[in-house]
């Protein structure tokens, strides 16, 4: 199984409708699927919620950014002691490798719309509780 992970933004700068729908619908099948558990996921997305609080407090994009790219290997490291997680993995690592780009406004414009796709993944993946 393979997660493909499109722009998050069209050609306006917009976040992509379809991106919080379908596109999160599919993933978050994906992670079922795969029997993630909440627990699992919930400790990123709180993470990713935090780094998104604190730009929305004004904190300078550029501190907050080694976080998000660190989040790769923290997935990675989850997927290493479970197998299971490498769907997860595949998720957190494309996604942030679309985020990346040479113009600060608009990666943090990304990151915004990266927070939202895992907000609508998370609900509706309908995890189990373990």
């Amino acid at each position: 199984m393979s997660i493909t992970i499109n722009e998050f933004l069209d050609a306006e700068g917009n976040i992509r409708p379809e991106l919080l729908d379908k596109e999160a619908q599919k993933i978050a099948g994906d992670l079922k699927d795969a029997k993630i558990t909440t627990h699992q996921v919930r400790k990123f997305y709180d993470e990713v919620k935090h780094y998104k609080a604190c730009l929305d407090k004004g904190v300078d994009y550029k501190r907050i950014k080694p976080l998000i790219v660190m989040l790769k290997s923290k997935a990675k490291y989850a997927a290493t002691k479970n197998k299971k997680m490498n769907i997860f993995y595949e998720f957190i690592e494309k996604s942030i490798d679309k985020i990346k780009t040479e113009e600060k406004e608009i990666e943090k414009k990304k990151f915004d719309a990266f927070c939202l796709f895992f907000e609508a993944i998370y609900g509706f993946a309908e995890l189990k509780n373990t």
